[in-house]
């Protein structure tokens, strides 16, 4: 049986696991990432949770047919309601919006501290979930960008401990990245600017728009993110 090959996207999510830690990998789908992650002799053994049935069909298929049954244990549940206290030093999310990761967290805080490292790759709302996290005790440890297409994802990983204060426009574009220089940066500069600037051009054309808090808050954003571009040599 050739081994399991993740995408650029999930590829990028399983370089953030660290070495011989238990994963729980929440929303698993075809439970690819504990699978590929145990292959790689990078984690002993994984859960893998989803909320429903067909995922968990087709993860306990994945994990029956690379032999990896024993190692993987797949459970049908909500968010971090499979886990038990203490089972996950790592918990892994990808491919859900910041806002549902939020909530997955704030159900069940506990067993969201208690994980050594998070995992975190949001589909929108990247910046959101950032200041959640840093705001609830968590600190930014690793930040990657992955380009596919016309799509550029954004995976972070956090651990508990205190966080400095960013600006808002660091939380849009990500302190470590910015930090490290990433390569893709100015598009991460560039999208956020961008989309922005879109959402200001569709309320402009209403005077009541224009003159709400959200459209001074989203415009002078862009002015920050623009300032911050240029620091950067992002322009």
């Amino acid at each position: 049986m050739s081994k399991i090959k993740l995408d650029d996207r999930m590829s990028a999510v399983a370089s953030l696991v660290r070495h011989g830690k238990r994963v729980a990998d929440i929303g698993t789908d075809h439970a690819y990432l504990p699978v590929w992650l145990l292959e790689q002799g990078k984690i002993s053994s994984a859960i893998a949770g989803d909320i429903a049935d067909g995922p968990c069909l087709a993860a306990r298929n994945t994990v029956s047919m690379y032999g990896m049954k024993g190692k993987v244990e797949v459970r049908l549940g909500s968010g971090l309601k499979v886990l038990k206290a203490g089972e996950a030093e790592c918990i892994a999310i990808a491919g859900m919006g910041a806002s549902t990761m939020i909530e997955i967290f704030e159900a069940d805080m506990p067993l969201a501290v208690e994980a050594k490292r998070l995992v975190l790759q949001p589909m929108a709302g990247a910046a959101s979930l950032r200041k959640w996290l840093t705001q609830n005790g968590w600190h930014i440890v690793a930040e990657d960008l992955v380009e596919d297409g016309r799509h550029l994802y954004e995976i972070m990983a956090v651990e508990r401990g205190e966080s400095q204060a960013y600006s808002e426009a660091v939380w849009e574009i990500g302190p470590q990245l910015i930090e490290a220089k990433h390569p893709l940066l100015a598009k991460q500069f560039a999208k956020q600017i961008n989309g922005y600037k879109k959402l200001l051009t569709n309320m402009g054309k209403s005077e009541q728009a224009r003159a709400s808090e959200k459209y001074l808050a989203w415009e002078k954003l862009v002015q920050e993110l623009e300032a911050l571009a240029d620091a950067c040599n992002c322009k």
